[in-house]
């Protein structure tokens, strides 16, 4: 089971950081790690280089678009998919949080569609992306089959 943080970074961050992912997830790791006694001073520095999501605007999204689907459930800001793989995906205003064991979860493709300048971290399993990049390789190599 991987457990992903989701951030939607600034047009000026995500700029700088498109092309260095590694100093991205540094940045992020670093406010993950912070100590309780340092919440205020970090959360003022996340303010620096991301987008707090709208949380109301994107649970509607998530579910008019899975509503359909006989294996999901909705309960307030947590969405869940569960068709022989786990998918949860819980939507905070800082971060959203994705608890998957799929490879590739429907609510990554979902997100990508709705949102930009996305950039994850897996940070037990020191893992990282931007998401539009992630959907340009799984693209090149769907096109190479």
């Amino acid at each position: 089971m991987r457990t992903y943080y989701i951030f939607k970074i600034n047009k000026y961050f995500a700029y700088i950081y498109k092309k260095w992912p590694y100093k991205m997830y540094k940045i992020i790791e670093e406010l993950y790690y912070t100590k309780d006694y340092d919440m205020l001073v970090s959360y003022k520095y996340y303010q620096k280089f991301a987008i707090e999501f709208n949380k109301l605007d994107l649970n509607e999204y998530i579910y008019n678009l899975n509503k359909k689907n006989k294996n999901y459930r909705r309960d307030n800001n947590i969405h869940i998919i569960e068709n022989g793989k786990y998918n949860k995906l819980v939507i905070n205003s800082t971060c959203i949080i994705l608890k998957t064991n799929d490879i590739y979860s429907i609510f990554l493709n979902d997100l990508n569609v709705y949102l930009d300048n996305i950039f994850i971290c897996d940070f037990k399993n020191k893992d990282y992306f931007w998401l539009d990049l992630l959907n340009k390789d799984r693209q090149n190599n769907l096109s190479l089959v």
